[in-house]
């Protein structure tokens, strides 16, 4: 054998980069939480709003009920009860008779996101996004060869003029587009909901032009002012659509549980594209007597009180303390306000001083496709997301939150005087 010097030994890490899928070099790095003290970038629940008693009961029921079947494979659809009650409350929202066959169980939406995408794109195949957009979802579809169209969205969500538009144009290309991806309820990160008029035409526009729509409801449950309009799978009537939930924001993330409802036909091809044997039977099982005790629907109830105060608490300091230097359209649900910088200010130099004080926010240009074909009525592909910030309000109480966007206003407005960021800052009391 010839050692030709590029072996693992040569040089572990160029070694290793050479083997690795082309994807890899292609993809933004994932959202991560921040070693930040005031972390206003990672959108996840408040930890104090944990079940953590109620799950180890529901835990110790599952175990006890049927110990085998917890703790074994249980098959990639997942178990049945908890799939006919993620039906039947389905049904009850969207007036689509829904079964068991409708819904398969996934490791939370993200899974489910991928799942979709494993079944549906290829190498070239086109997805139509918003923009912004949840970047996990981005980086599924491209992760599997797939392009990424996305559609300017405004303050009501994906603009269906703009999408009629990008469908006739793929259409005439001879790329039509296969899949488009919306967060209907409290987008992430725009916090924008659509209009139950939008969603009639999304659902026409998709149907027409023989694209399947992925309803994102990550954020269901997370009503701060009254119930959203009914599902896009209700205006689709339940025909070519894939509506992906979890358990995560209103239970707990680490339970890694969510779904997807389709048509069975749909479903069962979802399921022959799983390689893990299924998601967890103990995590679905420990869900399904949590949800069968009862209390669900209040625990639901007390995190919606929480999730406003602290979104009322911190639009009221954004208005009083940031008010010359962002504008924002307080959210009906979710955990983000959309900021937009006013005066000429950039969100990288603005993320680069509201750290210096301590305080993570994530710059708009995370959330937008790139490169590729700019859509009508989009900015040049540099300045996308260039004005613009996410801030999430869901992880902290209202006077930590208050505390984070005062720093934050200090932070502005230095950079809009552009002066230097002070040399040392006090530590922050919490």
């Amino acid at each position: 054998m010839v050692n030709r010097g590029d072996g693992p030994d040569a040089g572990a890490a160029d070694f290793v980069e050479r083997l690795l899928a082309p994807a890899v070099g292609a993809l933004r790095p994932p959202t991560a939480l921040s070693p930040l003290p005031f972390d206003l970038n990672a959108g996840v629940p408040d930890a104090a709003t944990l079940p953590a008693r109620d799950l180890a009961e529901a835990a110790r029921r599952a175990l006890e009920r049927d110990p085998a079947g917890a703790l074994t494979y249980g098959g990639a659809l997942g178990y049945e009860p908890l799939r006919a009650w993620i039906a039947e409350r389905q049904s009850a929202e969207t007036g689509v008779a829904l079964t068991a066959a409708n819904v398969t169980l996934t490791s939370g939406s993200a899974h489910a996101i991928d799942n979709l995408a494993a079944t549906f794109l290829g190498p070239g195949d086109v997805v139509i996004t918003p923009a912004p957009t949840y970047p996990g979802a981005v980086r599924a579809f491209r992760a599997r060869g797939a392009r990424v169209a996305p559609v300017p969205q405004d303050s009501d969500g994906i603009d269906p003029g703009a999408l009629a538009e990008a469908l006739r144009r793929l259409e005439a290309a001879g790329a039509p587009a296969k899949l488009v991806y919306v967060v209907a309820n409290y987008d992430n990160p725009s916090g924008s909901t659509l209009p139950w008029e939008r969603r009639t035409e999304l659902a026409a526009l998709a149907r027409g032009h023989g694209a399947l729509i992925v309803e994102d409801d990550a954020y269901a449950g997370i009503d701060l002012d009254g119930p959203p309009p009914r599902p896009l799978f209700a205006a689709a009537g339940g025909r070519g659509i894939l509506r992906v939930g979890t358990f995560s924001k209103t239970i707990a993330t680490g339970l890694r549980v969510g779904w997807i409802t389709a048509a069975p036909s749909i479903v069962e091809r979802l399921s022959f594209m799983r390689f893990d044997n299924g998601a967890s039977p103990f995590a679905q099982r420990t869900v399904y007597e949590y949800l069968s005790a009862g209390g669900y629907d209040a625990h639901v109830a007390v995190l919606r009180d929480l999730y406003r105060e602290r979104r009322d608490v911190s639009a009221r300091a954004l208005s009083e303390l940031c008010g010359a230097h962002v504008t924002f359209r307080r959210p009906a649900g979710g955990f983000f306000h959309w900021l937009r910088l006013s005066g000429g200010l950039r969100a990288p130099a603005v993320v680069a001083a509201a750290a210096h004080e301590g305080v993570a926010v994530t710059p708009g240009a995370n959330y937008y496709p790139d490169p590729g074909a700019r859509p009508p009525g989009a900015p040049p592909p540099g300045e996308r997301g260039e004005s613009e910030l996410r801030l999430v309000y869901s992880a902290h109480p209202p006077a930590t939150l208050r505390e984070a966007i005062a720093r934050f206003a200090g932070a502005l407005s230095r950079v809009a005087a552009g002066a230097p960021p002070p040399a040392h800052r006090p530590p922050p009391v919490l």
